[in-house]
């Protein structure tokens, strides 16, 4: 294989050196790398989407149920309150 003046590659080789070459495979991997922090904050985004929409809703699930557990704590301090309440009357009426 002949290396010509007039193949582009060759014609920087030439023109730029080293120093080009360097500075050309620079920006190529720059840009590389700045595409995979691209696709990673893509990930980490969905990623924070989907986390917040599961933690909405087991946040809407403990406060389901903390509203029924609640509701039944009520439920059973009413019914110890009238145990107490009918439990004095019977000892006033003895």
């Amino acid at each position: 294989m002949i290396i010509s003046a007039d193949d582009p590659v060759t014609g920087v080789l030439i023109q730029y050196g080293a120093v080009g070459v360097i500075a050309i495979l620079g920006i190529i991997v720059s840009r590389v790398l700045f595409n995979r922090l691209n696709q990673a904050l893509d990930r980490e985004i969905a990623r924070g989407d989907r986390l917040e929409d599961e933690l909405r809703k087991l946040n809407e699930t403990v406060r389901t149920e903390y509203v029924t557990t609640l509701a039944s704590a009520a439920h059973a301090i009413q019914d110890a309150n009238q145990a107490v309440t009918n439990a004095l009357s019977a000892v006033r009426r003895s």
